[in-house]
């Protein structure tokens, strides 16, 4: 290999040298330059490359695209006449997109190799593998093959040119496989990967891999193959899995029902290269995102940032994070022609629902606090993970389920060519305090003779109701900090509670407590101020207190500083987009 690399850089030296003329430095360093996509992929045979063809046509149309099988140091020539080609179409710089489930993939690595002198600026993005696209192509396999939870399950690569190879291809196997199968019970998940069919001793390492099989599906009552590759495929007959079905051990069966992975690779391609686009404004598209309530509650919110529409394509998604509605908004987007997306969680907590939207936009797996199930190193062996060796999967025993009932496997995420971040949450934000704080001021006579009493809707778990009061402390806190600056007089106090008004059964104390709050601020002559600390409107102050004397305000919406918020928000999400390039 080191010596397919020196006559390839070599024969890059002249080329490279033509074309310093017509791209200059600054041509190469302007994130603008015009970008060109090369998709590699190992070569499979006529089907198999053809079936990758046939994605890659799907990306390429309307784009300055080029596809490059790799196979030995031939390969060279095969890059070299492709960015001939994207440079003759005004490239001036290159995507490269690996068709590969791991980076350890030896063909890849080849690849990477070729390209360390390259005639423009490359960027190499994250193989197929490293995507959440990959994860929903292998649950769809596993959905397919209706397996138990006393189904083992045997995730089948190919590609291994090494020991070493194999171990590695086998550790990012096993990362999918974890994401894939996360709470789902089966007795058993592991990987084997089989050597490429053109290694030295095959017929050795056939006889190694077909008893890693073997040993695979030994101790579960059902024993289920799954092949996950972009391996050889010639024809029908002349392919990896029909060499897997014919290996396979007495009792087990393979899955052969289910889409192939390469039905998610022109989606994933376009979106790798909507992820390494320069990004205008208009290029991202906004989902808003908040619990809602009545008509009039929700175009309040509507009218609040109505002037970002002027900006970026907006949609709108009233809900508790139901995916079928989010998915709507994320194809609206689409259709209006936008390049990535940020979702704006408006709720009171940041924790609001995160988890759940991180999960349908596959960020529990490609963002920065993804799982670590199944991460790199996780598990020495690189081949299997388990209850009784992991902690996530299966178990020491699979006679313990009793029923072999279905393994339920959480439901698929979201599609989409969208690179997608979310964020969100308002808890105790500086602007949140300030609005409140102006909310109070506009009902104020003397505010050295009236009590501010925040508001909130608390929650009915004692731990989490108690986060709530901690940000409503914080609130107040620099809800009295910015009065102490100010020339303005200062409220004679700020106090807060929450409600816990779903939760019937613990609200009285609170109720009762909300009263006498508001009953000492009317001592003296004084007044309360009830401010509700929610994203918008009201809550359930006038019911509580009925009969009492008091000023009622609104919430974050419609105010100016809710607005500046939420641009906050999305400017935040558009920077996760530029780093996750």
């Amino acid at each position: 290999m080191r010596h397919a690399f020196r006559r390839f850089a070599a024969g890059w030296a002249s080329i490279a040298l033509a074309w310093t003329l017509a791209t200059t430095a600054a041509a190469q360093a302007a994130p603008d330059a015009a970008p060109g996509y090369i998709a590699v992929a190992a070569d499979r045979g006529f089907q198999g490359n053809e079936e990758i063809r046939d994605a890659f046509d799907a990306f390429a149309a309307g784009r300055n695209a080029e596809l490059v099988f790799a196979t030995d140091d031939r390969t060279r020539d095969t890059l070299r006449h492709a960015f001939e080609r994207l440079t003759a179409r005004g490239a001036r710089r290159a995507i490269v997109l690996p068709v590969f489930l791991s980076a350890a993939d030896p063909r890849l690595q080849l690849v990477k190799q070729l390209l360390e002198k390259p005639p423009v600026p490359v960027t190499v993005a994250r193989p197929f593998g490293e995507s959440y696209l990959a994860v929903e192509a292998l649950s769809d396999r596993l959905r397919a093959a209706a397996a138990t939870t006393q189904t083992g399950i045997v995730i089948a690569g190919y590609g291994a040119d090494s020991a070493q190879s194999r171990k590695l291809l086998e550790r990012d196997l096993q990362r999918i496989a974890a994401h894939a199968t996360k709470d789902a019970n089966f007795a058993r998940v592991q990987t084997v990967v089989w050597y490429d069919g053109r290694t030295p001793d095959r017929e050795a390492k056939r006889v190694e891999t077909k008893r890693a099989l073997a040993d695979a599906v030994q101790g579960v009552e059902r024993a289920v193959v799954v092949p996950l590759h972009f391996g050889r495929r010639l024809d029908g007959m002349m392919s990896f899995d029909a060499e897997l079905q014919r290996s396979l051990p007495s009792g087990a069966r393979m899955a052969t029902d289910g889409p192939q992975p390469e039905a998610l690779l022109s989606m994933w391609m376009t979106r790798e290269a909507n992820r390494h686009a320069d990004l205008s404004a208009r290029d991202i598209g906004v989902v808003l995102l908040a619990h809602g309530s009545d008509y009039h509650w929700n175009e309040t919110m509507r009218e609040a940032i109505r002037p970002l529409e002027a900006r970026h394509p907006v949609q709108y998604v009233f809900s508790m994070a139901d995916q079928p509605l989010i998915e709507r908004a994320v194809r609206r987007l689409q259709q209006r022609g936008v390049k990535a997306a940020v979702i704006v969680r408006v709720f009171g907590l940041e924790s609001s629902f995160k988890a759940d939207v991180e999960r349908m936009i596959g960020a529990d797996i490609e963002g920065a606090g993804a799982a670590t199930a199944g991460a790199y190193g996780a598990h020495p062996q690189g081949s299997q993970h388990g209850r009784d060796g992991h902690g996530s999967h299966g178990h020491g025993s699979h006679g313990e389920h009793g029923g072999g009932e279905s393994a339920a496997l959480p439901p698929p995420r979201i599609r989409s060519v969208l690179p997608i971040v979310t964020v969100g949450g308002v808890e105790s934000h500086p602007l949140f305090a300030a609005a409140l704080l102006d909310r109070a001021r506009k009902l104020s006579r003397d505010p050295r003779k009236e009590t501010i009493i925040l508001t909130a809707h608390g929650a009915g778990d004692d731990g989490r109701n108690k986060q709530w009061l901690e940000i409503l402390s914080r609130l107040a806190e620099q809800m009295k900090a910015a009065q102490a600056k100010s020339a303005a007089a200062a409220f004679r106090d700020i106090r807060f509670l929450t409600w816990r008004e779903d939760w019937p059964n613990k609200r009285e104390p609170w109720i009762k407590a909300a009263r006498d709050m508001v009953e000492e601020a009317g001592a003296d002559g004084g007044r309360a101020i009830v401010i509700p600390a929610r994203t918008n409107a009201r809550g359930p102050e006038r019911t509580f207190l009925a009969g009492m004397q008091f000023e009622l305000g609104e919430g974050f919406a419609p105010h100016p500083l809710f607005l500046r918020w939420f641009e906050e928000q999305v400017e935040a999400g558009a920077e996760q987009l530029r780093k996750s390039r």
